[in-house]
């Protein structure tokens, strides 16, 4: 007897927490407020004050605060990007574009600004910009393999295929490179190899392209039927990939294996990603794709990036869906897709 093989239904589920009811929120902003006239230039008041306020839906009062802050904090990444988001969730997305310009303006040779806005670009589909802000941040910090990784991921989704695998094998052979980095960028890789695969003409192409698969050694191999990768935008940041599978089983960094076969890759505590998780066979119901805002070291205090999600990765019918996601601040989670196996 035959056997049909799984459809995979993906689908988008939200892309940041869902704000909780504050009914204290008055008290909080009269003192949050106290505290900013006692000391000015304290960016975690400031910070607290436009967070509760964007929480509390009340984005004009946040839009205000955060117009407040800028104006004695001009260099600051933050508060450009907190008055961007704004503007987006009011619905003015010309506006917020050109603030979230004058970020990379502002610190012209700041290979974090031009990621950051990269990021934004990304989340809005115009991936020509991104790339172009990319390059910025690699001239500026050439020695970055990460920032590579980004850009040949930017150049993968424009159709640069050459181009991204030239990227991602150097990143593949660089013995500097750690390997939390090395094996998303096999994974990666081998994706594009097998795309170049499904296109030769000749057996004799088809066999090379599979020889250089295999020649990746590749855990959880190159044909899955899922598979999710998790990036974010900030360094020195510790972002987890969460996957629910359809037993109810969270696999993540201290549950790395399921009992359905689902792997998670990397755990990447102070920098950028990617981490991974690979279902070689997938079971019938539904995987919960969640990420969680473990900690920061760093200056931002919000985590922003993408889940790219993969099924029947490495075949004729490879799909390709992606979704990005904001975390606010440490121990925010959001559940960003879900993906329906039958």
């Amino acid at each position: 007897m035959a056997f049909a093989p799984p459809s995979f239904t993906v689908t988008a589920v939200d892309e940041r927490p869902t704000r909780a009811t504050n009914d204290g929120l008055d008290a909080e902003v009269e003192q949050l407020q106290q505290l900013i006239l006692e000391e000015p230039r304290e960016r975690t008041h400031r910070f607290a004050l436009v967070r509760a306020l964007i929480d509390a839906g009340e984005l004009e009062q946040a839009l205000t605060a955060a117009q407040a802050w800028r104006e004695i904090d001009a260099y600051n990444l933050v508060v450009v990007r907190l008055i961007g988001d704004i503007q987006t969730e009011l619905g003015d997305a010309k506006q917020a574009l050109r603030t979230y310009s004058a970020v990379t303006e502002l610190l012209s040779e700041d290979p974090e600004a031009q990621r950051a806005l990269a990021t934004v670009l990304k989340a809005q589909g115009d991936l020509d910009n991104a790339l172009a802000r990319l390059q910025v941040a690699t001239k500026l910090r050439p020695e970055d393999q990460r920032l590579s990784f980004e850009l040949a991921d930017v150049e993968l989704r424009r159709g640069d295929l050459e181009q991204a695998a030239a990227r991602f094998e150097a990143i593949v052979v660089d013995d500097s490179a750690s390997e939390q980095l090395r094996h998303p960028a096999k994974q990666r890789l081998a994706q594009v190899y097998a795309g170049f695969r499904r296109d030769a003409t000749t057996e004799a192409q088809r066999q090379a392209w599979t020889a250089k698969i295999d020649a990746l050694a590749l855990d959880g191999g190159s044909q899955n039927d899922i598979k999710v990768y998790l990036t974010w935008d900030t360094d020195r940041t510790d972002v987890d990939l969460w996957v629910i599978n359809p037993k109810g089983e969270k696999v993540f960094y201290s549950h790395r294996k399921g009992a359905f076969g689902g792997t998670l890759y990397g755990d990447v505590t102070s920098g950028y990603g990617p981490e991974s998780f690979t279902a070689s066979t997938a079971k019938a119901g539904t995987y919960a794709v969640e990420v969680n805002y473990y900690g920061s070291g760093g200056a931002m205090k919000e985590a922003r990036g993408e889940v790219l999600v993969v099924v029947n990765e490495g075949r004729a019918d490879e799909q390709q869906h992606t979704f990005a996601y904001v975390l606010p601040k440490p121990g925010d989670s959001v559940r960003v897709a879900k993906i329906e196996v039958k």
